[in-house]
This record gives structure tokens, sequence and C-alpha cells, in this order.
């Protein structure tokens, strides 16, 4: 079903590029008559959390990773990929689809899971790292993604300790970057069914879809 060979060569180059920059790109995981097959069991999927912008289209879909057969098997593609570029298990935290239809509003400068939220008990926590300590992100491109329609722009990993990233966010409940004009952001091309791998590190906006 999807077009990915394993190769001890390739796996050891995105591992030194992961550790090096945060991020790198894998071609053609996905075969296209997948991708219509994944998006459509997307648009079809019940018991999922819908979100939508100013103009009443879809923002983003959440909970949508184990609703039919072939989502399942595409998280079990990303799993194993995972797992043999990095030789350690991972299991999914977070799921999404998002969507920027046209005219579509980007996303600010951020990271992911650097943030400050409150318990039931009303205390305090330390967003995504209350639940671990590794995280990355795994973008699917289900459309290709270019300067055009507001590909993801990507900067360099951050390494340092969550309070330390902290500060450099405005800490009002989402891990929005202050002075995000210090980073320096690469617009990342995608063709349909590339994956992006970065860590949740990683410096991270996109613009409007035009």
């Amino acid at each position: 079903m999807y077009n990915f060979l394993e190769n001890t060569q390739k796996n050891q180059y995105y591992k030194n590029c992961y550790d090096k920059s945060g991020y790198f790109i894998i071609k053609n995981v996905f075969m296209k008559k997948d991708l219509k097959l994944i998006i459509k069991d997307i648009k079809l999927a019940k018991n999922t959390y819908k979100y939508y912008d100013q103009n009443n289209l879809i923002r983003r879909i959440e909970k949508v990773y184990d609703k039919s057969p072939t989502l399942k098997l595409a998280n079990k593609t990303i799993i194993s990929t995972l797992n043999r570029i990095f030789n350690k298990k991972y299991t999914i935290f977070k799921d999404k689809y998002n969507a920027k239809p046209p005219g579509g509003e980007g996303f600010y400068a951020h990271y992911d899971g650097i943030f400050k939220f409150r318990n039931k008990k009303n205390k305090l926590e330390n967003g995504w790292y209350k639940y671990g300590k590794d995280f990355l992100n795994v973008l699917v491109a289900l459309d290709p993604c270019n300067k055009k329609n507001g590909s993801i722009e990507i900067s360099k990993a951050h390494k340092n300790n969550f309070s330390y990233l902290l500060n450099n966010t405005y800490k009002g409940g989402t891990p929005n970057l202050k002075n995000e004009k210090k980073y320096n952001f690469k617009l990342i091309d995608l063709n349909m069914g590339d994956i992006l791998i970065f860590k949740n590190t990683c410096p991270h906006r996109s613009k409007k879809n035009n």
C-alpha cells in the first residue's frame, strides 16, 4: 500500500539531519491513491473534534487516527518508520487534520507543547511535558504544499529545558513565540505523500493560503 523501502543508509542520513537541525523530509511515503482514501475517511469519521475558522470553514479535525482501517494503517506506517529510523519505540500522543482552504489563515510561530495549563485540581502543569520528555511531529502532505498555499516554515530545534523555552513564548496558555524575527525560517515544499518529521521544539509557522 505504501511506497517506502527500508534503507539503512537513508535511515542514518535522516537521523543525522534530525540530530543536527531537528527535522527532515521523507519523500513518497504515501501513494496518491491511498491519500484519497485517507482524506475520505477523515471527512467521514465520527466521534471527532471539529474546529472552524471565522468563515465557518474547517480549521482542524482531531482524534481521527483510528477511525477506519485505512487511517489505522497510515498510523502504523508512521510509527514503524519512526521506530526504524530512531531505533526507539514510539506511540501516538496527539493527532489532527489541519485544513487551510483558499484564503485560510496561517499559524503564528510557535513551539509545540511548551505552555502551562491547569489540571482538574487547578494545579499548573507543564504542557505536553506532563506526559513525557521526548516529542516529535509527523506532517503528512495530503496536498502539494508550497509558498503559494502557505506551506509550513520551520527553524532549527531549540535544545534547552522546558522553563527556558517557556520564557521564549508569550506565556498566554499558547506556545506562540516572542521575537520570531530572531529565527531563520525555511519554507518546506512538499509533494503529496511526502512527510516532514520535526522535533516539537523547532519553531514553526505558516502564512495564508493564497
